[in-house]
């Protein structure tokens, strides 16, 4: 269904960032300083550069302000009121927004938080209307029919309601979210016979629905009586999706006898959903900023649903706010059956902004507190390995591969990522029986047989084979500067200097400011009798911040003292 959506996606996507400059995501490492002014300009400019930096709240700030000094300026406006929607502050958009839409009753996103507050009132039928005067084209054929769906629920008027979802009867890849939110407003009208056929039939097979759908499907039994069947579809559903962790929570819930956490969604938290899933939808195909939009919508009307917290979450990490992450995944309570992934994110969050003792110690609590899941294991691994602790990475890529159940069931990812942290740390024996396990599991892996490749090459050994790896790879992968430099690296070896400069000038060309690459290149270039040309690469080298023991060598060559190289002889 998602590839379907696009034709809708694609004009919301060019609304919301109408009104703001292209938004590269950057890590936020750093406290953004932005100029302090009270004149409207360094205000303006502050608030825009804020903007472009995905920084929403500090955009917010300056925009407002800039806006109270220029209050006709109507394109400032507009900014004003976006930046306040992605941070979430939707009370202090709402006087904005209703003079967006007096001035045009087109504006999605005004429309929508003027209802948002018509819907705080109580006032189901202003909402309506509001809705009803949107233009029926684009994004809003998705949301118009979802959005007055719910409303009429708000209204008790389940037959209207109902009607509105008709409208999306003519697009098929509407059909299963139609027939979703059919199904919820039925069992919010209590017609759970009818709510559990248009869910049951939404997606196919309940098994492989949306974990949302399959646990509305779940409460619509257990509110039946049906406590088996709901139990057979949650274990059903665990068995495709092994490491859910929400449906293990749904059967534990029913061995203690407890209701279904939501017998039905009321009318408010109805439009939350819908507003959901169309903010997973737009961040499926990467529409990072309107997603963000629609999930604050759905906040908004649903404060505590953890999943939309989650997606929220995860957006921030796009756009580089990993302080704002850890903030929003950190909300998420420890009983939720969402804890585990939120704690895993804030975990990676915090190994982003260079705190990775406190990563650690997340990921090791939370390898004790689940002996059954190999996830936290894998993550810490990872950020050992990143922090060159290459033993311990190697010890918990063990653990996590026992709780999988040994090398021989695990893919070629995990063996790969174990046997770097074996070479990495010396043992070589375990790293070399690791790659070639993972090349049994993945034979056309081209990370796998550079990294083999490249490591017999520098250890002087199986040359052959390591060519034949190499040139694979580079057929494989041959836009990766990495691996083209392995393959010219080990013509280097041989003593084919001419083919090695040839390599190594394209993985220069893919990979301009790698430091290692550039002293290959130098040391080729060297070789065939072109000095100048090698010491410009030396000091290219020397230029892109390389390794204490890189820096030495090259400053060493630079200054005269080049190797002989003496071509390897191959059997």
């Amino acid at each position: 269904m998602k590839r379907q959506l696009l034709q809708f996606i694609i004009p919301m996507t060019a609304l919301a960032l109408s009104a703001c400059s292209s938004m590269p995501q950057q890590p936020e490492q750093v406290e953004f300083q932005y100029p302090q002014s009270d004149g409207f300009s360094g205000n303006f400019l502050a608030g825009k550069a804020a903007q472009i930096e995905s920084q929403s709240n500090y955009a917010a700030q300056y925009l407002l302000r800039a806006h109270e000094l220029d209050p006709d300026n109507a394109e400032l406006r507009r900014r004003a009121f976006l930046a306040l929607i992605s941070d979430g502050r939707m009370a202090d958009a709402t006087d904005i927004a209703t003079q967006l839409q007096a001035e045009n009753s087109e504006d999605l996103f005004a429309a929508l938080t003027v209802m948002d507050a018509a819907i705080g009132e109580n006032r189901y039928q202003d909402a309506i209307d509001v809705v009803a005067a949107l233009p029926q084209r684009g994004i809003n054929a998705l949301i118009s029919p979802l959005a007055k769906a719910w409303l009429y629920a708000g209204l008790n008027a389940p037959e209207q309601a109902l009607t509105a979802l008709d409208e999306m009867q003519g697009n098929g890849s509407l059909t299963p979210l139609s027939e979703y939110h059919r199904g919820l407003i039925l069992a919010y009208f209590d017609d759970l016979d009818g709510a559990e056929r248009a869910l049951a039939s939404a997606y196919g097979d309940p098994a492989d629905a949306p974990l949302r759908a399959a646990e509305a499907l779940g409460a619509v039994y257990e509110r039946k009586g049906q406590v088996q069947k709901a139990a057979l579809l949650y274990a059903s559903y665990m068995d495709r999706h092994p490491q859910s962790l929400a449906m293990p929570f749904h059967l534990a819930r029913l061995e203690r006898g407890e209701p279904p956490l939501a017998t039905m969604l009321p009318p408010a938290a109805g439009l939350a959903e819908a507003y959901l899933d169309i903010a997973t939808l737009l961040s499926q195909e990467n529409a990072v900023e309107p997603s963000l939009l629609m999930a604050r919508y759905s906040l908004s009307l649903r404060p505590y649903d953890d999943i939309t917290r989650l997606l929220v979450g995860e957006i921030m990490e796009i756009q580089g706010r990993f302080n704002t992450a850890i903030d929003v995944y950190g909300a998420i309570p420890h009983a939720s059956p969402h804890s585990w992934n939120a704690r895993l994110r804030i975990a990676s969050s915090l190994e982003q902004i260079g705190e990775s003792d406190k990563a650690i110690k997340i990921l090791q609590d939370m390898v004790d507190e689940r002996k059954d899941r190999p996830d936290a294991l894998i993550q810490l691994g990872d950020i050992l390995r990143i922090q060159g602790q290459y033993s311990e990475a190697a010890s918990a890529y063990n653990k996590a591969i026992e709780r999988l159940g040994g090398d021989t069931l695990v893919g070629w990812r995990l063996l790969y990522r174990r046997g770097i942290s074996h070479e990495r740390a010396g043992d070589w024996k375990k790293a070399e029986s690791d790659f070639l396990l993972a090349l049994e599991i993945e034979p056309e892996q081209p990370y796998v047989l550079n990294y083999l490749g490249y490591s017999w090459v520098d250890m002087g050994m199986n040359f052959d084979q390591a060519e034949n790896m190499l040139k694979r790879a580079v057929e494989l992968q041959p836009d990766d500067g990495y691996i083209v430099d392995s393959l010219g690296w080990v013509y280097y070896k041989l003593g084919r200097f001419d083919d090695a400069v040839e390599q190594l000038e394209k993985a220069v060309e893919l990979k301009p400011d790698d430091p290692t690459i550039n002293d290959h290149l130098g040391d080729a270039y060297w070789q065939i009798g072109r000095y100048h040309e090698a010491r410009f690469q030396w000091h290219r080298a020397l230029s892109f911040n390389p390794t204490t023991e890189l820096r030495t060598t090259v400053e060493a060559k630079i200054n005269g003292q080049v190797p002989s190289v003496a071509p390897t002889v191959v059997n």
